[in-house]
């Protein structure tokens, strides 16, 4: 995954700095909030991971534990929604990351949840 996010990384600009932070969901929160302190009013944290929210991929998350790879931690959207506390949710707000671009057109589903939200 991390690979996967480096590649993804390559295309920030010098107008955002972009970040993939490797960690279990309680650091990702600290983190988060240590950075959100540390960034000026107006700015904007958007963030998404994969949720517990369908048979297929709580079943694939067991079956990856069982090979002895690096486990996949699946969250609630509850839990995620934790990490943007005091902050000013964009619209949708925190939910499954196929409605943030319904526009786009048939999105295969995909059990994960997002949002953006700005620093007040």
């Amino acid at each position: 995954m991390l690979v996967h996010a480096r590649a993804l990384l390559g295309n920030t600009t010098p107008e955002g700095v972009t970040t993939y932070v490797n960690a279990d969901f309680d650091e990702m929160r600290s983190i988060v909030a240590r950075v959100m302190a540390a960034v000026p009013p107006g700015s904007y944290l958007a963030l998404w991971d994969g949720t517990a929210t369908g048979e297929a991929i709580i079943e694939g998350g067991v079956k990856l534990a069982e090979t002895g790879a690096v486990p996949y931690n699946l969250r609630n959207p509850e839990q995620i929604g934790q990490c943007f506390e005091g902050m000013e949710m964009v619209d949708p707000g925190l939910v499954p990351i196929r409605q943030w671009r319904p526009e786009i057109g048939k999105v295969e589903p995909i059990d994960a949840h997002g949002a953006v939200a700005r620093k007040p």
